[in-house]
């Protein structure tokens, strides 16, 4: 398994395309704009290499019988499931962030369809599927979910968009492969992952069979464009400071991914056409990936509530009763949240030639509860903190000898604590709130919107046999029916 520093050199030897404020770049590892996010990587590299977390971080493949991380396992339990969100809610809790670990959500849901492709059409997708995974785990590689497009006129198909390409989709076949052409937006940590797992966002219908096609692609082939996008804060990191960075460690990066005209072999290709298919293996996906926000976002509200209550202490505000109050709410919805996902997964479903999943009404739960309680975190912590969070400083003002003394005197806190502790505080529950490693954007729309979440619960919901025997008790108990 690679360390930290292994995984930075193997992507330093790629040869990746990326334009940065408009100017293409090479050295991606050292960009300062990029750098904080491969960092935080690098740190989850790490931690699957101490001693002391082996064993929730590292399992068994059962495909190779070899160790290796829980990054890359194919849950075959409900304590799988578990541990997936535990190690997420651990590792967010370390840095303070995303984690960019999330490609085994899509191993189950690939899997499962795969096979039932094969069994039917006599394709071989199933066993490239399984080949490419024992590539990722053997390899301890990085992979990154392809998922959303562009999307163009969103009241009509893909087919009849004026620009074909407003869907990633197969402009051509041959015996070799298939070359794909289109774009995939809001791809987090797309640079820095040594694969992208390609995905369709959109359940396509009959006449869109060009754009059902879910296949594994490095991130350096030949047509792969990758495009930075604006973050807040993102121009502080060329700004020589720290102080103002609010997390002086690690950051986020995100992407627009070109397709241009990519080629890829069939062994790499896992559906090709097989429209029907779409919608089990979309909505699989979000059984898969929703429960792992119970960690994810509350490894992230961990460090806000922490940070939130350091302030109120340099405040001195610590044992007012109106500050606790507040302070209890955050850790009440932050336990919900995690909650839902480890619910989720207790529930865990078994499926055939794959492995387990999570229980699809609170897999979509986790996820819609968290698009708004974090909502109510951000406002508890800024209820605390005070307007000195949209009205602070910079580093250089604090760093200028002209005026450095007025600012350590008139943005301290208590007596016994520098003003510069106070500002760090404020900086990172900045950074999280609304900032460059804001939890408020990845929970509203990572890993599917809100309303996207609402829509599978109420569909899920139609399923489970409480739902009509709750209708059959409720028409019982007022008489409408003996």
């Amino acid at each position: 398994m690679k360390t930290g520093q292994e995984y930075k050199d193997s992507i330093r030897s790629m040869n990746l395309e990326i334009y940065i404020d408009g100017d293409k770049t090479k050295n991606i590892v050292d960009h300062p704009k990029i750098k904080p996010a491969i960092e935080a990587v690098a740190k989850t590299y790490d931690m699957a290499n101490d001693p002391e977390l082996a064993e929730q971080f590292i399992t068994t493949s059962h495909f190779t019988g070899e160790p290796i991380t829980r990054f890359q396992h194919v849950p075959q339990s409900i304590d799988d499931l578990m541990r997936k969100v535990n190690i997420t809610r651990y590792c967010n809790r370390q840095l303070g962030m995303c984690s960019f670990r999330c490609i085994q959500n899509a191993f189950v849901p690939i899997l499962y369809i795969t096979a039932k492709m094969d069994k039917k059409n006599g394709t071989n997708y199933h066993h490239n599927f399984i080949e490419w995974i024992k590539y990722v785990q053997q390899n301890d590689l990085l992979g990154c979910p392809a998922i959303t497009d562009p999307k163009g006129d969103r009241t009509i198909a893909a087919h009849e968009q004026p620009d074909l390409d407003m869907y990633l989709r197969v402009i051509s076949k041959n015996k070799e492969g298939i070359i794909l052409r289109g774009a995939k937006l809001h791809q987090t940590g797309a640079v820095f992952s040594h694969e992208k797992l390609v995905i369709p966002c959109h359940t396509h219908r009959p006449g869109d069979e060009d754009y059902a096609v879910i296949c594994a692609v490095p991130s350096d082939a030949k047509g792969i464009i990758h495009v930075s996008v604006r973050h807040p804060q993102d121009d502080r990191y060329g700004e020589n400071v720290e102080i103002d960075l609010g997390n002086i460690k690690y950051g986020v990066h995100e992407c627009i991914v070109i397709f241009d005209d990519v080629f890829v072999p069939w062994e790499r290709v896992f559906m090709c056409g097989e429209v029907e298919y779409l919608a089990a293996v979309i909505n699989m996906f979000g059984m898969a990936h929703r429960p792992t926000t119970g960690g994810c976002k509350t490894g992230w509200a961990d460090v806000l509530i922490a940070a939130t209550e350091l302030f109120a202490e340099n405040q001195g505000l610590a044992t007012a009763s109106h500050v606790r109050d507040k302070i209890t709410d955050m850790i009440a919805i932050t336990e919900t949240m995690y909650s839902c996902g480890i619910a989720a997964s207790a529930r865990g479903i078994e499926m055939p030639d794959s492995g387990y999943i999570s229980d699809p009404v609170l897999a979509n739960n986790t996820k819609y509860y968290a698009s708004k309680a974090v909502y109510d975190l951000i406002r508890l912590a800024e209820d605390i903190t005070g307007g000195i969070l949209a009205c602070c400083p910079s580093e250089k003002e604090m760093n200028n000898p002209e005026i450095a003394h007025f600012m350590a005197r008139f943005l301290k806190g208590v007596d016994t604590t520098p003003a510069e502790d106070r500002i760090r505080l404020v900086r990172l529950i900045e950074n999280i709130s609304w900032g460059l490693g804001s939890i408020l954007h990845s929970a509203t729309h990572g890993g599917g919107s809100g309303q996207a979440c609402k829509m599978s619960i109420a569909e899920f919901s139609k399923m489970e046999k409480m739902r009509q025997q709750a209708r059959d008790s409720a028409l019982r108990l007022c008489g409408i029916i003996k």
